[in-house]
Order: structure tokens, then C-alpha cells, then sequence
């Protein structure tokens, strides 16, 4: 029972989906998840879902389908325009409803909040979607509650088989389509492998475009959509203009590194998204080279919140053109697997993990204040007691600064401080 969802009228992507819902019309990883990984909801184990993934792959269909299939009440809401007020009036309305929050990593992290009790004694049935990673939006305690699912972008060949759905069921429901001359044969040879080519696995994107065209009245017309079309940023647009602007900072390219960042901006990309993506760089690629770097980054970011666009170009051109510049170090993102390899080691050889007891709370009165010695710094190995022996017998610290900017200094003040020939001096 779909209730308090907006009437479906208006773009062929919009009409077209209570029909792929009704069907179970379903195209590439959304099939089997909703076959495979939402079966057990289908069969009353209920549970919260965050559906993630690129635009046009699936997402709010799934949800409509869960919908239609259980039978309870479902209520649409946006993060774009519903914040905390609707979401409380939609569970006291419909306790127990399926309720649908699109776009829900536009809600704020106090936002986020109001979401926990009705996820935690499960007052509702919460559904999310969204496009980014619900690692990076989404707070822990939201994360902890709800089964995370992933839904990939659809091919050629199954944006083709959408298309083909689309343009069936416009001959059959559409009055102004069944009095329109269509060349079913241009529809079927040209416009759909054109379209699905050009669609970025993003089927929404794909289905709109293919209205636009179906309606045109000559070739000229057809011409100019196509040709304004192509200024859509694709998903393969996206992740291939972000990954050469990251390339570009590494290897301390500012003018390419830019030049990616805008034309990526120019072409559509979400400011926000490349703006994390500096933010990540800032500590896997310059680290501790230049500690600076993490916080322009973060502040570049906060900045392009605050002021939006097109004014959110400057700072960010800021943030990418200094990230280029400056020195690089990936010293300390190489630690994380060298000390997590030390765990696993122990862990398979059964050995404990405890802290020494001079660190620990009940240890207090034997912990030795490190303010309290000459440089502020007393001789203790730190580690547990197994995961030392594996660092001495491998002869090699997990962080190795580099000889760049401060991270040399940091390497230098360690080597002075951990000299002595007892213990690892391997820095």
C-alpha cells in the first residue's frame, strides 16, 4: 500500500516505475538483491536497509517493491525537503509503516539522531537511499542498526533492456505517443544503443533522454538534445575525472590537477564529493609531510558548505593547487596494515592482546608520566607483550617517516628518543 508518495505523473522515468515495481521488472544487481539478499525480509524478517549506490541503478523500485510485497503502509519522504518534524509525524501517523527516506546522507548528523529510537525498538521500518558511501554520511549508531546493501550501475545491455520496457510502455499507455508516427526501427538501431551508450549505468538519466528524443519532431531537434545531452556527468565520467585529479595531486601536478577538479565541477560533479576526496588525500598521500594539508582540506570543505556554488570553486581550487604542491607522504597510511598484520599474526597464534598492565586503568599507580622526565619522554614498550616480540623480530617499526618536510623532523625526534641498542631502533 503506497500512501503519502507523490502522484505519478510527469517524466517517463517517474510513470514508468510503478509498472517495473508491479512486474518485478528488475535490472542487474538489484535483481538479486532483491531475489537473494532482501528474501528473508520478503518472508517477514524484518530489518532496516540503507539501499547505496550511483543514480537511476534501482534503488527507490527496490523500496517500492518491499512495499507493494509486504502489504504495510509506505511512506515517501525526502532528505531534500522532509527533515525531522515529517519523519516524526510519518511513524506516529503510520506506526509500523515502511518508511522511505531518499537522499537520506543530506541529513544532518543531529538529524541523524532522531532516527535511532525509531531504528533501535524498530517503531517503523526505516528504508534508506543514497548515492554516497553510508560509511562517510551516516553516523555509527545509525550504521550499527541497519544491513547496508550495495546496488552497481547497470550496463549497456541492461540499460538497453530498460529502454526497450520504456518504449513498450509508452505505446501502450501513452495517448499522445499511440498518435505520434515513432520509426520503430531508428528507436530500436539508433536512439537505444546511442542512449544506453552514452547513459553511465544510470537508467533514470537514460529513460528521460529517451523521452525527450522519442518526442521530437525532426532530426534537428534530435540533434541538439543529444548534443546538450552529452554535458551529463556519467558515472564513469565521475570516477575517472576523480581518480585522474587524485593521480594528478599525487604527482605533484597542480595545473592538471585543477584542470580535472573543474571540468568535473563544469560537468556536474557534486562540490562536496571532490572536497572529501582532498580531505582523504590530505592524509593518505601528504600525511605527516605537511600536517597543515589535513586541515586546509577540512576547512576547504567546510568552506564550500558554507558558501555553495559557484563561489565553493575558489576554495577548493585553493585546497588542490596546495595538495599538489606541497610534499607527500604516505608513511603513516602504510602503517594502518603493518601494526593491523601484527593483530592478525597474534590473534592466529592465540596470543593476548592485553596492554601492559602500566597502561591499563588498574595499572595507574604504576604508569610513569612521561611530563614528568627530561624531553618529556620515558623509556616503556607500549605494545602488548606478543605483538612486541613480532615487531623485534621483524626488525622494522610500522610508522617510517619520511625524509619530507616535518615528517623528517618526526623521524629525527624518534630516532633520538628510541636509541638505545636494548630496544628496536629501527626509525
Amino acid at each position: 500500500m503506497i500512501i503519502a508518495d507523490k502522484k505519478e505523473k510527469g517524466l517517463l522515468s517517474e510513470r514508468l516505475r510503478p509498472s517495473l515495481a508491479k512486474q518485478n521488472y528488475l535490472l542487474g544487481s538489484a535483481k538479486k538483491i532483491w531475489e537473494r539478499d532482501l528474501q528473508q525480509w520478503r518472508n517477514s524478517h524484518k530489518f532496516h536497509i540503507i539501499l547505496w549506490g550511483p543514480p537511476g541503478s534501482g534503488k527507490t523500485t527496490l523500496a517500492r517493491m518491499l512495499g507493494e510485497d509486504s502489504g504495510i503502509p509506505f511512506v515517501t519522504l525526502s532528505a531534500v525537503r522532509d527533515g525531522v518534524k515529517e519523519i516524526k509525524n510519518a511513524v506516529e501517523k503510520h506506526p509500523g509503516a515502511l518508511i522511505f527516506i531518499d537522499e537520506i546522507h543530506r541529513l544532518s548528523r543531529n538529524q541523524q539522531d532522531i532516527l535511532l529510537p525509531i531504528l533501535e525498538y524498530s517503531e517503523a521500518w526505516i528504508i534508506g537511499a543514497t548515492t554516497e558511501s553510508p560509511t562517510t554520511e551516516l553516523s555509527p549508531p545509525i550504521l550499527s542498526r541497519v544491513r547496508s546493501i550495495y546496488i552497481s550501475p547497470l550496463n549497456e545491455q541492461e540499460i538497453s533492456q530498460g529502454l526497450l520496457h520504456g518504449y513498450d510502455f509508452l505505446k501502450n499507455n501513452d495517448n499522445d505517443f499511440q498518435n505520434k508516427f515513432v520509426d520503430e526501427i531508428k528507436v530500436k538501431e539508433q536512439f537505444i544503443p546511442k542512449i544506453s551508450q552514452m547513459s553511465g549505468g544510470d537508467l533514470r538519466f537514460a529513460l528521460n533522454l529517451f523521452e525527450n528524443i522519442i518526442y521530437c519532431n525532426n532530426e534537428e531537434e534530435e540533434n541538439d538534445i543529444f548534443k546538450n545531452s552529452l554535458k551529463a556527468f556519467t558515472n564513469k565520467n565521475h570516477y575517472d575525472f576523480i581518480s585522474a585529479m587524485i593521480k594528478s595531486m599525487r604527482g605533484s601536478d597542480p595545473d592538471a590537477a585543477l584542470f580535472y577538479a573543474i571540468t568535473a565541477l563544469d560537468k556536474g560533479e557534486d562540490p562536496i564529493f571532490i572536497a572529501r576526496r582532498c580531505v582523504i588525500f590530505a592524509s593518505e598521500d601528504v600525511g605527516n609531510a605537511d600536517p597543515q594539508a589535513l586541515s586546509l582540506a577540512v576547512n576547504a570543505y567546510k568552506a564550500i558548505e558554507c558558501v555553495g556554488m559557484p563561489e565553493g570553486r575558489i576554495p577548493l581550487a585553493q585546497v588542490v593547487t596546495y595538495l599538489a604542491s606541497t610534499m607527500k607522504s604516505n608513511k603513516a597510511y602504510l602503517a594502518i596494515e603493518r601494526v593491523r598484520k601484527w593483530r592478525i599474526q597474534a590473534e592466529e597464534n592465540g596470543y593476548s592482546l592485553q596492554p601492559p598492565n602500566e597502561i591499563t586503568i588498574k595499572g595507574k599507580n604504576q604508569y610513569k608520566y612521561p611530563h614528568n622526565f627530561e624531553n618529556s619522554f620515558v623509556y616503556f614498550d607500549y605494545l602488548p607483550k606478543e605483538i612486541s616480540r613480532i615487531k623485534q623480530k621483524e626488525r622494522v617499526a610500522a610508522y617510517l617517516p619520511s625524509d619530507y618536510g616535518t615528517e623528517l623532523r618526526l623521524k629525527n625526534r624518534l630516532a633520538e628518543l628510541w636509541k638505545k641498542p636494548s630496544k628496536i631502533d629501527n626509525f
